[in-house]
């Protein structure tokens, strides 16, 4: 196809896909489940990530001086771990942004491997108990902040996890926790289809980073999207990969985190993912579609 006809290409794509939208059903409000956490009944409507059997990895989630406050205990997100999660269940596309604070208990960053709060979504598991689970059958990703490895370091953890095999990637936070003040960030996945993006914003800041971009086709339309927050994997590792023992037995209570969470709001993306999922608008054949989606990311 030579260069000259790629227009006219993208003009009947687009032009289809414009005649297509109104047969399309229009996707369920979910600004209304948008949360400033001002005072205890935020919470209601809220679902808490329980397993009969399985031993809470956390301290029961709180309101304090305007804020959603999550403390875990010595616990983590891997492979077949599970930890706290705090949720509404989201069905298809969405935008969602969590404004917090992530500090240590007795310091300004967390002193122990792997302390960190954020955004987690998930694959519901229905009627999961310990005595039905089965391993290699958890689905989800994250984005939080706090410390990572080595301990006492401001950093990003990006997870992904699927059917139970966990990569994960680590990058500075510095600018959170400069010059001795906490910072507020505000941490953003987007999903779109199959494309998720990973994106923060430190206080000060006028714009989104896009941080990370994950193509995962596996995860169902229906999923719990919210927060979470985990610590100490020094407790947890000799316990690795015992995960049975690992989810039904009493925890350490070392959690070195306490999360700050002033609001989560949800919406649903302008801009479908069309017609391409990078960020770089100069190798689209739409550019303004593709401007048009990443200012949705950035800017708003």
């Amino acid at each position: 196809m030579s260069s000259r006809r790629i227009p006219a290409v993208a003009s009947l794509i687009a032009a289809a896909v414009l005649i297509a939208s109104p047969a399309l059903a229009q996707p369920a409000d979910i600004t209304q489940l948008s949360t400033l956490f001002s005072a205890p009944e935020a919470l209601r409507g809220w679902n808490q990530h329980t397993v009969p059997g399985f031993s809470p990895k956390w301290q029961a989630p709180r309101i304090e001086n305007g804020r959603l406050v999550l403390q875990p205990t010595s616990s983590g997100w891997l492979e077949d771990m599970q930890a706290g999660h705090l949720y509404q269940a989201i069905e298809g596309n969405f935008i969602v942004t969590a404004k917090l604070k992530v500090e240590g208990t007795t310091a300004q960053l967390p002193q122990t491997l792997f302390s960190l709060a954020g955004i987690f979504i998930r694959a519901p598991r229905e009627g999961l108990t310990a005595a039905t689970w089965q391993p290699g059958r958890e689905n989800w990703l994250f984005f939080s902040t706090g410390t990572a490895f080595p301990a006492g370091t401001p950093q990003f953890e990006v997870k992904t996890t699927y059917n139970s095999l966990s990569t994960l990637k680590i990058s500075s936070a510095a600018p959170i926790y400069a010059d001795g003040r906490t910072r507020d960030v505000e941490l953003r996945i987007a999903r779109q289809g199959e494309l998720f993006s990973l994106l923060y914003r430190i206080e000060g800041q006028s714009e989104f980073t896009l941080l990370e971009q994950f193509i995962r086709p596996d995860l169902p339309q229906r999923l719990n999207v919210g927060v979470t927050a985990y610590a100490d994997w020094g407790a947890a590792a000799p316990i690795y990969p015992d995960f049975q023992r690992y989810n039904t037995q009493a925890p350490a209570m070392n959690g070195d985190v306490v999360a700050r969470i002033e609001r989560i709001d949800f919406r649903r993306p302008t801009v479908d993912r069309f017609p391409i999922a990078s960020f770089d608008v100069a190798s689209s054949f739409m550019p303004d579609v593709s401007q048009s989606r990443i200012d949705d990311l950035i800017k708003r």
